[in-house]
C-alpha cells in the first residue's frame, strides 16, 4: 500500500462564481471547511477529526439540497443530470464514510471531496451559471 498524499487546498476565485450570491456564499464556505480538512490531513498533521469531516459533510448536504431546489424552481433544463451528479457524490461519500476505521480514511475522504468539489464548482456549476446568465441577457 502506497503513501497517500492529500489534495491541494484551493482558494475561492471569481472563476468559481456562479453569479447567484447565495450559492457563491455557500461555495466560499465550503472552500473554507474543506481547507480545514485538508490542513489536518497534510503530512505531519494529526489528521482530520470526525467532527471536522462531519461539519463539512453536513454543510455540503445542506448546500446540495438548496442548490437543487433553486435549479428546479428556476427551471434549469439540465436539472436531472446535475442532481444525478449530486446523488453520485452522496453515494461515494457515504461509501467512504463506511470505511472510517481505515488508517488512511481521512486522507482518502479529503482527497475525494476536494477533487469532487473542485470539478463540480469549476465545471458542472458553471454550466448552470452560463445558462442563467444567457437567460438574463448578461
Amino acid at each position: 500500500m502506497g503513501t497517500w498524499h492529500v489534495a491541494q487546498r484551493f482558494e475561492w476565485s471569481e472563476e468559481a462564481s456562479v453569479g447567484i450570491p447565495v450559492l457563491d456564499a455557500q461555495h466560499k464556505r465550503l472552500f473554507e471547511l474543506l481547507g480545514k480538512v485538508i490542513e489536518c490531513c497534510a503530512p505531519g498533521a494529526a489528521g482530520a477529526s470526525m467532527e471536522q469531516l462531519a461539519e463539512a459533510k453536513a454543510y455540503a448536504d445542506e448546500h446540495l439540497a438548496q442548490e437543487e431546489l433553486l435549479l428546479r424552481v428556476r427551471g434549469y433544463p439540465e436539472y436531472a443530470e446535475h442532481k444525478a451528479e449530486h446523488d453520485a457524490y452522496r453515494e461515494k461519500a457515504a461509501a467512504l464514510q463506511a470505511q472510517a476505521g481505515r488508517r488512511d480514511f481521512s486522507v482518502r475522504l479529503a482527497n475525494f471531496i476536494t477533487e469532487w468539489w473542485r470539478f463540480h464548482i469549476l465545471v458542472s456549476d458553471q454550466r448552470y451559471a452560463k445558462f442563467f446568465r444567457a437567460k438574463e441577457g448578461r
